[in-house]
């Protein structure tokens, strides 16, 4: 049994592989592998025996804002096996090789979303709470009727929407950093789902305008059946707290089916995936990240939707190098790395779904 990174000339193996993996996972590997610029082979570890691969697990190369600092984090994901090679220690060979990898590579931290928690728990990774957030009221929020909601273009609004994030995002731990690059590619893959082979994630992207400015925006998917704002942001100040609500009534009237008060321009075909005219009774609340933004939260439910959470404990992290956190945060290695894991569990921080891997 060979246990090793992947070849150049094995990918279109892989991605075989992994498309045993409910006929689908395939088409998701190869959307990372020809468009995620951080993508290389080095990272892509598989188990081969004899003629064929039975096992592979992949590491997903990205930053994270941790107090202030763009902190290398490896995302593991893709890890499949096939039925007959599992339960004999070759994803665990191939989990330890992860570990060593992402030290070698310079990797500081590791995430994962797992299920099987004690199997990932004896590689170093530890669970952590965090919370979902529940809008069952956006449909019928208090808003201005200033805002109107327009569909998003790369080309036209990246620059603004990437502004806003770096701004409202980089206000907050965990949440990942991006370049034009990284954005432009998340683009192509986020939610995880695609819509056609060639064309990207099923994702519908809205941004509000307040005049000729972009004020907020939101970026929503189909997940597990409900309607998941993987993302948003809004500019600072009163205006932009107002436009983010503005955003999550169209979302929530759009979920539920009803009809839509705020004004809209541009092309909202996407707003199908809020809501099934043939499946009326799913559920038609939103879900998102609220936990990190009290100021947001309580202006939901000022504006007469109060929030609910739900706990979610399949979010795992990994510290990988205590002596350079330590150096980072000016503290010795066990308590820096203590200090991390606490970051990684506060509510005030976020990891977008968008993010996801």
């Amino acid at each position: 049994m060979e246990i090793r990174a992947a070849q150049s000339s094995e990918r279109e193996e892989v991605i075989e592989l992994l498309g045993r993996w409910y006929n689908d996972r395939g088409e998701f590997f190869a959307r990372y592998n020809q468009n995620d610029p951080t993508f290389r082979d080095a990272l892509c570890l598989v188990a081969r025996d004899g003629g064929r691969l039975v096992s592979t697990v992949q590491i997903f190369d990205r930053a994270i804002n941790l107090e202030g600092q763009s902190v290398p984090m490896g995302g593991i994901g893709s890890v499949f096996t096939l039925k007959e090679y599992r339960h004999k220690r070759v994803a665990s060979a191939l989990m330890r090789l992860s570990v060593e990898t992402m030290i070698r590579e310079g990797f500081e931290v590791s995430l994962l979303f797992a299920e099987r928690l004690t199997f990932y728990n004896q590689f170093g990774w530890r669970e952590v709470e965090r919370n979902f957030s529940i809008l069952a009221g956006a449909a019928s929020l208090d808003v201005p009727d200033r805002f109107v909601v327009d569909s998003f273009e790369t080309e036209r609004d990246l620059f603004e929407v990437a502004a806003i994030h770096r701004e409202y995002s980089g206000r907050f731990n965990v949440t990942a950093v991006r370049d034009d690059s990284a954005w432009r590619a998340n683009l192509k893959f986020a939610g995880n789902q695609p819509l056609h082979p060639g064309e990207g994630s099923e994702e519908y992207f809205v941004v509000c305008r307040d005049g000729a400015q972009i004020a907020a925006y939101a970026r929503v998917t189909r997940f597990h059946g409900v309607s998941m704002v993987m993302e948003y942001g809004y500019v600072a100040g009163g205006i932009g707290i107002d436009a983010m609500l503005a955003t999550f009534k169209y979302l929530g009237q759009s979920a539920a089916g009803v009809p839509v008060t705020v004004k809209r321009v541009g092309d909202h075909k996407r707003a199908a995936l809020l809501h099934s005219a043939s499946k009326p009774n799913d559920p038609s609340v939103l879900v998102t990240h609220t936990a990190h933004d009290p100021a947001l939260e309580r202006a939901l439910g000022d504006a007469g939707c109060p929030v609910a959470h739900h706990v979610d404990n399949n979010y795992m992290w990994r510290v990988l190098a205590p002596d350079k956190l330590a150096r980072r945060f000016a503290m010795a290695p066990e308590a820096a790395a203590a200090h991390a894991i606490e970051i990684f569990a506060d509510t005030r921080s976020v990891f977008w779904t968008a993010d996801r891997f």
